[in-house]
């Protein structure tokens, strides 16, 4: 577990030092080009770092499965689906974290500069 303690860590670091960098920017004192680029080492330092190896415990054998004990009448499509709640991606789910009590807008300059910064440090990365 000290693997994934560490991970974790490093995730907290990041999160932390991603709204540092992006405070400036979302009130107006940087550019999308300077927080691009004052994001970039943050997010390849995070990068450099593989996440753990997930530990693998003993799972009980699989119920019968839920389709075999259920008994189903005729569909109907008159009800309207429900909506999706499920998250776009993982991008979704990390912008809304660094930009947590923000307009949606910013949340879209959040989503812009972080993709730019991901592509400078992956870019400098593969040059390296």
């Amino acid at each position: 577990m000290p693997d994934e303690a560490a991970f974790f860590h490093q995730v907290r670091a990041l999160v932390h030092q991603s709204r540092t960098v992006l405070a400036p920017y979302l009130s107006g004192d940087h550019t999308f080009d300077v927080a691009a680029h004052e994001l970039a080492p943050v997010v390849r330092a995070f990068l450099q770092h593989p996440a753990p190896a997930p530990v693998r415990e003993p799972q009980p054998p699989p119920a019968t499965p839920l389709w075999r004990r259920l008994t189903m009448g005729r569909l109907s499509f008159k009800r309207p689906a429900p909506p999706d709640t499920s998250a776009g991606s993982d991008l979704d789910l990390w912008v809304s974290a660094l930009a947590t009590g923000h307009a949606y807008w910013d949340e879209k300059k959040v989503r812009a500069v972080f993709t730019e910064a991901l592509r400078i440090a992956q870019s400098e990365h593969a040059g390296a």
